[in-house]
């Protein structure tokens, strides 16, 4: 047994909580102290996962959204240290892109730190993101910031 399972968590405090511990936990990605109290009140009204330990403790989380009734969004997605590399994302990326396929989307997008950008902990995101089976879409500059440029990519779903 692997020591950790997924979670679909409902209470909304819980998705809260949940994120603040794991993206709290990554300052490379997630440095910036508002964008964190940000993800935290966002997650409370979306579809959350969590891969959790067994005494309960957060390892990993991935909340979503769908625009337009047809495109799932991984608005914020983290596993924390240490746990890179077993497993735990792509568990969560899983579970939400089958929410995703049952809900009818035909596409999943996300948006991360493009590669115009030399940062090493982004490239080890773009690298997951893309053994998902995303691909580039966009880098759109004036999204973040110029210093921030936004790299979308997407998903076709169900083949």
């Amino acid at each position: 047994m692997k020591g950790w399972k997924i979670e679909k968590i409902e209470d909304p405090q819980a998705r809260a909580a949940y994120t603040r511990a794991v993206l709290e936990s990554l300052p490379d990605w997630f440095g910036n102290p508002e964008g964190v109290e940000e993800y935290c009140a966002e997650v409370r009204a979306l579809p959350l996962w969590a891969a959790l330990e067994e005494g309960g403790a957060p390892l990993g989380i991935l909340g979503g959204a769908i625009h337009y009734g047809r495109t799932g969004d991984i608005v914020v997605m983290g596993v924390k240290p240490g746990r890179h590399r077993q497993g735990v994302g792509r568990a969560l990326y899983e579970a939400a892109e089958d929410y995703f396929i049952r809900q009818g989307c035909g596409y999943v997008m996300v948006k991360t730190l493009s590669d115009l950008v030399d940062f090493p902990p982004y490239e080890s995101t773009r690298r997951f993101y893309r053994g998902m089976g995303f691909a580039p879409l966009v880098t759109l500059r004036e999204m973040w910031d110029e210093e921030n440029p936004c790299l979308i990519m997407l998903k076709k779903l169900g083949g």
